[in-house]
């Protein structure tokens, strides 16, 4: 009889946490919807540059070269790497929303000091310095350096918003509803991407491409305010709780006192939790893909447009226009078809993630080579489409390893 009764209570016991797990309120829908219009406007301000990358380069009173507007890309994502931890510490510790909107601010400013960028005073007019070894000499005008810096600082914000925004909207959802909260959030970069080429296009068509920065940057500062605003959950908060056992609360205990410690435990903490990252086989095989598959795509987003305006004879409205358009639908492809995908061969194989994302990425070098050699529009433009596509389907299984890996 005692046995009998007490299942009965631990039932009860459970099933309130759980009933309040997959309960979720309105509110963190809300904020979804705002963290995603965000990241969308994040990615439109990201590839405005090389929307207009074409007349930037054909403007004889900048005059920058190709190699200088490398350098502009280069320093983006130069300053995103290595902030990113950084932020993600920050995140840890403070409120983050507050982190968000703070960087909103801050690209969409960048981003539209990118326009005034070559005027700002104190610039010196060009650096130039031998590299030792390989006997050549390093060259930048002063325009170009300004506007490294000013992309440098874009990078600053977007490090900031990119590595806590995930954390955030794990505490709005819970477990079971995480990852389609987070495939919203992440439909967002492949429509601003595109949506970027076609904005910039636009708006350097009709306002040059000076006015195109100054514009895009508005409505991240607006958005920002309702970041800003964001209520902050309670880290955790959706996790559903479980009876720990003894070990567990002895281990607890111990953390504790070691937190309390000083920064000593907490340097020690943190060094362990990176060293743990970083001997995490899934983990490691897959970012060091991810960053060559990055590259690559990095590299076609910069340079798309100028291919297409100097080698296809496109002009550069149509050109970036067309490639918008075309990105917008291959993007949408490859994130979702992508995920469906590995889901489907998940059931079968226990390699699925893995093997998606290699024949996706080998399978794309196929159109990319056509988009190169050939000359046809209704060639290499289907070409840039399914390029496209196969890359972009490592994006969800991606993810999927990394949280399989944690």
């Amino acid at each position: 009889m005692s046995a009998s009764n007490q299942a009965p209570s631990q039932d009860t016991t459970s099933k309130p946490a759980a009933t309040a797990a997959s309960n979720v309120p309105r509110y963190s829908y809300y904020a979804l919807g705002i963290l995603s219009l965000v990241n969308f406007l994040n990615y439109i301000d990201r590839q405005v540059l090389p929307a207009v990358a074409s007349t930037m380069l054909n403007d004889k009173q900048l005059g920058i070269t190709d190699t200088e507007y490398g350098y502009m890309e280069a320093s983006l994502l130069l300053s995103f790497t290595v902030l990113a931890p950084l932020f993600g510490r920050l995140g840890d510790r403070h409120p983050r929303a507050k982190i968000m909107a703070c960087a909103a601010v801050v690209w969409s400013i960048a981003t539209a000091l990118t326009g005034v960028a070559d005027r700002l005073p104190l610039m010196p007019s060009s650096i130039q310095f031998p590299i030792p070894l390989v006997h050549a000499t390093f060259y930048i005008s002063g325009a170009a350096l300004s506007l490294c810096l000013v992309r440098a600082v874009v990078g600053v914000g977007e490090s900031a918003y990119s590595t806590i925004t995930p954390s955030l909207i794990a505490d709005y959802f819970p477990p079971h509803k995480r990852a389609t909260a987070l495939g919203v959030f992440q439909a967002a970069i492949p429509m601003g991407f595109a949506l970027g080429f076609v904005i910039g296009g636009i708006l350097a068509h009709f306002f040059g491409w000076r006015i195109a920065f100054m514009i895009v940057g508005v409505p991240g500062l607006i958005t920002a305010v309702l970041v800003w605003r964001l209520r902050e959950p309670a880290r955790g908060a959706t996790d559903v709780p479980r009876h720990e056992t003894a070990l567990e609360e002895i281990a607890e205990g111990v953390a504790k006192t070691s937190h309390a410690s000083g920064e000593v435990g907490s340097s020690d903490t943190a060094l362990r939790s990176v060293w743990r990252i970083l001997t995490t086989r899934d983990w490691l095989i897959s970012t060091i893909g991810y960053t060559a598959l990055t590259a690559a795509l990095g590299a076609f987003a910069s340079w798309a447009t100028v291919t297409l305006v100097r080698d296809k004879g496109m002009s550069e409205t149509s050109a970036a226009v067309t490639l918008g358009i075309v990105i917008l639908l291959a993007g949408a492809t490859g994130t979702f078809g992508g995920g469906w995908l590995a889901d489907r061969i998940a059931a079968r194989r226990h390699n699925a993630y893995f093997l998606v994302c290699a024949v996706s990425t080998l399978l794309g070098i196929i159109p990319t080579i056509v988009v190169l050699v050939a000359d046809d529009a209704r060639v290499y433009l289907p070409a840039v489409f399914f390029a496209v596509t196969l890359l972009f389907v490592s994006n969800a299984p991606f993810h999927a390893i990394l949280l399989g890996s944690s």
